[in-house]
């Protein structure tokens, strides 16, 4: 049996008018990592997540995950939901190498982190919709009503963002602007003002969406930071994994005789606890 937990999301998950905070995940098996890598081959980030996700989200509040709902969620509810995915399936310690953006340094680094340490505390209260007051320099103000980006966004832009990331970055903006108002009346164009200080309150309200991590180069003595991505990290493990997972459904299908579909439904951790075991035992020479 897989390992499950129940986590509480930044945002929520929304559904004719409810609302809930529960997400329930399970850990990855090798049957997803076979069809996170084979079936999903050269899908965009964002679709990639959205077929994790479905797999392995079990439950949002009391519904069974659809990947409708999935693409529901807010850009932060399903990068925390990946991180938990994550440390279900491989662990807690993430270790990250970087490099020193300096030019004349470039210096390699190792960054360990632990995925506690990237979740971002909860907010109190989640809304659906929200306001930004933009003041002009005549006196008067632009109200902007918006929501925050989500899956649906990310799919939609993907495309566009290969060779125009710019132009897909202000169509997602766009998408997630409710309505403008100057003085009490709807606007058709968008200010300029708004591309310059909406992002960075969407951000704020939505802190799970883009962690970045800061580092120390021992080397130069200088400081950077760099954005972590959960999709990016995961991906990289699994493919990095992917040659090492039909070694394993050998070795077990060889000296248990259990067939690759049995082996496959095994989580990673349990799987590589066979084995230990079986290494022990071809160590010890019980095993020929």
């Amino acid at each position: 049996m897989t390992k499950q937990v129940v986590t509480t999301l930044p945002n929520g998950y929304w559904e004719g008018g409810a609302h809930w905070r529960e997400a329930q995940v399970r850990e990855l098996t090798g049957e997803d990592h076979v069809f996170l890598m084979e079936e999903c081959q050269g899908l965009l980030a964002a679709h990639w997540v959205t077929e994790a996700l479905a797999r392995c989200v079990t439950k949002l509040g009391p519904n069974e995950t659809t990947r409708e709902s999935v693409r529901s969620l807010t850009v932060g509810d399903r990068e925390a939901l990946l991180l938990h995915l994550r440390r279900l399936t491989l662990g807690d310690r993430l270790t990250c190498v970087l490099s020193c953006p300096l030019p004349e340094c470039r210096e390699k680094l190792e960054l360990e982190i632990k995925v506690a340490d990237i979740l971002q505390p909860l907010e109190s209260a989640a809304v659906q919709e929200h306001e930004l007051t933009i003041g002009r320099e005549d006196g008067g103000s632009t109200i902007v009503r918006f929501r925050l980006a989500i899956g649906a966004d990310q799919e939609a832009v993907a495309s566009m963002a290969l060779t125009d990331v710019a132009g897909a970055a202000d169509w997602l903006l766009r998408r997630c602007v409710l309505s403008v108002s100057e003085d009490g009346k709807l606007a058709e164009e968008l200010p300029a003002s708004l591309a310059e200080r909406l992002p960075a309150r969407m951000a704020e309200l939505d802190g799970q969406a883009e962690i970045k991590l800061v580092a120390s180069c021992e080397a130069c003595g200088g400081s950077f930071s760099v954005v972590f991505d959960a999709a990016t990290y995961l991906f990289q493990e699994l493919e990095a994994e992917f040659q090492r997972l039909y070694r394993e459904v050998h070795l077990l299908a060889f000296h248990y005789h259990w067939s690759p579909t049995e082996i496959l439904s095994l989580s990673t951790r349990k799987r590589r606890s066979f084995l230990e075991l079986l290494d022990h035992e071809l160590t010890d020479g019980v095993v020929q």
